[in-house]
């Protein structure tokens, strides 16, 4: 069964093609109703993709060896964004076609044989950098791979016990990297529980297993 999907690889291309995939993207989403909430948020994408023009521009004109590591970096920073809003219009659209045609995202709908991927493996939260954030790692599986880190968190013995199978798993974090990734918003002195699963294009694959940090 094929498993189509908004496509969300954008590092290896071209500058001028990268520049018109942003702006039809950017012009796609906005007020789009079929993603009300996009995450990251359009202006955080249309900053960067600024930033990026902006920065493109200037190591034309300059040539110079700051300017061309400041645009890698700023073109590095756009693809990764844009990698994650895939992720995001991937989880709404659900592999509705009509759905993911309006998101201006480049679109699979061919068919392969393959496998999903596998569980990923050494999972690690630790505490952020503000008081209020935490921040899960995991060992990478691959390339071309979408992530989606679910997590619940537990506050008091009154809601429910805290290895309990009643357990809210009601928020989960998509993302295309593997390190970093930061969950904000965390009452002090809860205990946050994360699992993570792989989604490739042939499927989805299993829950990891789950870990879990006292915050401070």
């Amino acid at each position: 069964m094929s498993y189509i999907r908004a496509l969300g690889g954008f590092g290896q291309h071209r500058d001028s093609v990268l520049l018109v995939e942003a702006d039809v993207i950017l012009s796609s989403m906005e007020r789009n109703p079929h993603f009300p909430d996009p995450t990251p948020s359009l202006s955080e994408v249309e900053s960067a993709y600024n930033e990026y023009l902006r920065n493109l521009a200037q190591v034309n004109w300059t040539q110079g060896r700051v300017d061309r590591v400041l645009k890698r970096e700023s073109k590095a920073r756009l693809a990764t964004l844009l990698g994650e809003l895939a992720a995001y219009v991937n989880f709404v659209a659900k592999g509705k076609l009509s759905i993911l045609y309006t998101s201006g995202f480049p679109v699979f709908t061919g068919r392969k044989k393959g496998t999903v991927p596998s569980v990923p493996t050494g999972g690690r939260l630790s505490d952020g950098q503000l008081f209020d954030e935490v921040r899960f790692d995991f060992n990478p599986l691959g390339r071309d791979l979408t992530y989606e880190c679910r997590y619940a968190v537990w506050t008091s013995y009154d809601e429910v016990e805290p290895y309990s199978p009643k357990l809210q798993w009601e928020n989960s974090l998509f993302t295309t990297r593997s390190r970093n990734n930061v969950i904000k918003g965390i009452p002090s002195r809860s205990t946050v529980f994360i699992k993570v699963r792989a989604i490739n294009s042939y499927g989805t694959g299993d829950w990891s297993d789950v870990v879990s940090l006292r915050v401070r």
